[in-house]
């Protein structure tokens, strides 16, 4: 891990990191041969393997980035030329661009083909043409570096294609796309699979309920709503839509179950074998997302020291999930998914025995729920600090989430599976629907009502990366201490950490009263004001973007500041005060802004009356052809903002 992190932060050849490699496997191979008996070898055996390892994370983090190809596309691709490409993963859009990613495989300039590698994000605008993966397509984009806009609250899609491997994206019309043929191949065959079951779902489910549906059991949320993923994360749930560990051991508990009573099955465990293969097709049939893949890995490998007659601690097994999972790609170690996840089942493996042992229910079914809450409360332990790094919100009900869950969510997946296996059955396959369809409806009810209990949600935490260092430091020094009985020690750490957790609270606080006015980097006039714990949005009236899209761009701003923003559209030729020092006015020039002692221009044109004004000229991508000798203050590569210390 610590190799793969410093070479994201380091440009150093692969030649030179293969060389070290090499020669670090000479050197173990020749202590290992000659050096046992003697002492200072014995040392360095040990050190070899840490070096050995160190090198062979950089290395494996090099060979992944697209900077390491050597016949990379973009590095020899002109604007004339035409690439031919796979699609390895394509999803329907909800609105008329699906997206894609292709393969790339060649070059053809007007004199010859290029055998080229490499990936491309492609935005595809529909007309006729019916794409799916495996498709092998020719088509002349204009690509373009995935950038970020640098807005506040961001999501990082620099990061996110990153870890995919793709740092390259293009938006195209399909009429403008020839397609080639189709190959048949691994991946290929499950993503049908995985587009059969779904229409079995969207035959069999009513409209309401498919999306979670496919969410749930498939791993796909695509044809989800922005709403029900905002419900789900305010309460605590999104780990039902992210098909994981849970998802993967109510499988594992179920396939058991039957395979258990299947005689020939029993003998020397073949059960678990078909148990593993069937947990690895639905791996595929998921998509492989990191958080299944850790979960299928992981019991693998206990099936496997199960069969072997060994056993195995849970960190072992769980660490050695993660040592095979980043061998075959050291990117998963930037991956959100791979982080919580991994978080989540240390948090269990930790904390979960001491958490059970502190209550001890004797009814049956409250020890049940009491287990299942164990477990909740252990995984949010492992991931608050991140989640908070990463989304800046906390669940608050999640403590109630988890007991609904753990009778709705396993119910919901096992009925899924019926559905899928006795789908052709006439008969059968109706009442299957119904009760799936009533499961659902339940499930998305609880999750409903949870959304409207008061302060369902907390937003605004912020913490600094040291700062979630810091809550992990003092959460495992407490456990430390917990374990070796030190109690007054182990109070001194629980106060360390409440005070973490009190700076966290501060934060927030200070969050919500801070001031500041924000110019967003985007093709339209659009402005964020944060006033006397109040957040508005204000743009042109005449040029106002998409609801759906002001949304998203918002969104991640308003978890960070702790505050719902209110939309303010802003009439041409109308002036709009906030306070004596805060005040808009909508002319055809653009938007002026009056901030405290600071005066601006959102410029649409540029004239002499307003060169010469007391306003300093914003540019943005709504005005990209204003001169820059005239611009203070451009809004292209990032957003602009003032906050009321500047003034």
């Amino acid at each position: 891990m610590l190799g793969i992190i410093i070479a994201s932060y380091t440009e150093i050849h692969w030649i030179i990191l293969f060389t070290l490699w090499i020669t670090l496997i000479f050197s173990l191979s020749v202590t290992l041969a000659f050096g046992e008996q003697v002492l200072i070898f014995r040392k360095w055996i040990s050190w070899n393997i840490m070096f050995l390892f160190f090198i062979s994370g950089m290395l494996g983090y090099t060979f992944k980035v697209t900077s390491s190809y050597e016949n990379e596309f973009s590095k020899v691709y002109l604007k004339d030329d035409h690439i031919i490409g796979e699609i390895i993963e394509f999803q329907k859009g909800d609105n008329k661009y699906d997206k894609a990613i292709v393969e790339i495989k060649k070059l053809v300039k007007p004199y010859k083909e290029i055998n080229v590698q490499g990936k491309i994000l492609c935005y595809i605008q529909r007309y006729e043409k019916v794409l799916t993966e495996g498709t092998v397509i020719s088509f002349q984009p204009n690509v373009q570096t995935i950038q970020n806009k640098n807005n506040p609250g961001e999501f990082n899609a620099e990061q996110y294609w990153k870890i995919k491997g793709i740092d390259k994206i293009t938006f195209i019309p399909d009429d403008k796309i020839e397609i080639l043929g189709e190959t048949i191949t691994f991946s290929s065959m499950w993503t049908k699979s995985r587009n059969y079951l779904k229409k079995v779902i969207e035959t069999h489910i009513n409209e309401e309920n498919q999306g979670l549906v496919i969410a749930l059991s498939l791993g796909d949320k695509s044809s989800l709503s922005m709403e029900k993923r905002d419900h789900f994360a305010n309460a605590g749930a999104m780990h039902v839509l992210a098909v994981s560990g849970m998802h993967v051991g109510i499988l594992l508990g179920f396939i058991s179950f039957f395979f258990k009573r299947i005689k020939f099955l029993r003998k020397r465990n073949a059960y678990l074998f078909c148990a593993l293969i069937l947990l690895w097709c639905f791996a595929f049939i998921t998509g492989m997302s990191a958080s299944v893949v850790r979960a299928v890995t992981m019991f693998t490998i206990l099936g496997i020291g199960q069969l072997l007659g060994k056993k195995f601690f849970g960190l072992q097994a769980i660490f050695a999930s993660a040592l095979l999972l980043l061998v075959f790609n050291p990117l998963l170690l930037f991956d959100i998914g791979f982080q919580l996840s991994y978080l989540a089942v240390i948090g269990i493996s930790l904390f979960y025995q001491n958490i059970l042992n502190l209550f001890h229910p004797t009814n049956i079914v409250i020890k049940w729920l009491w287990k299942g809450t164990a477990i909740g409360i252990s995984a949010q332990i492992g991931t608050v600090p991140l989640s908070l790094f990463y989304f800046n919100q906390f669940p608050n009900y999640f403590f109630l989430t988890n007991i609904g869950l753990l009778i709705l969510a396993g119910v919901a997946l096992i009925s899924v599976v019926l559905l899928f296996l006795l789908h052709a059955i006439p008969g059968i396959v109706d009442v299957l629907s119904w009760a799936v369809n009533l499961i659902f409806d339940v499930l998305n009810k609880f999750i409903v009502w949870i959304n409207t209990l008061p302060a369902e949600v907390s937003t605004g935490f912020t913490p600094s990366i040291l700062h979630t260092v810091l809550l992990y430091f003092g959460i495992i020094l407490s456990l430390f201490l917990w374990q070796k009985g030190n109690l007054r020690a182990f109070k001194v750490g629980l106060s360390l950490l409440f005070i973490c957790a009190l700076g966290l609270v501060f934060n927030r606080e200070h969050n919500k009263f801070k001031e500041e006015l924000i110019v967003l980097n985007h093709y339209e006039k659009i402005i964020l004001l944060k006033d006397d714990n109040l957040l508005y949005v204000l743009y042109d009236e005449e040029k106002q973007p998409p609801l759906s899209s002001l949304d998203y761009l918002i969104n991640g701003y308003e978890n960070a500041s702790g505050i719902k923003a209110k939309k303010l559209p802003i009439p041409r030729g109308m002036h709009m005060r906030f306070s004596k020092d805060i005040k808009f006015i909508n002319s055809v020039e653009g938007i002026k802004l009056d901030y405290f002692d600071q005066q601006y221009i959102l410029a649409q044109t540029v004239n002499k009356q307003i060169v010469d004004s007391d306003y300093k000229i914003v540019k943005g991508d709504w005005s990209p052809y204003i001169p820059e000798t005239n611009v203070a203050i451009n809004t292209k590569e990032k957003a602009f903002i003032i906050s009321i210390n500047d003034k």
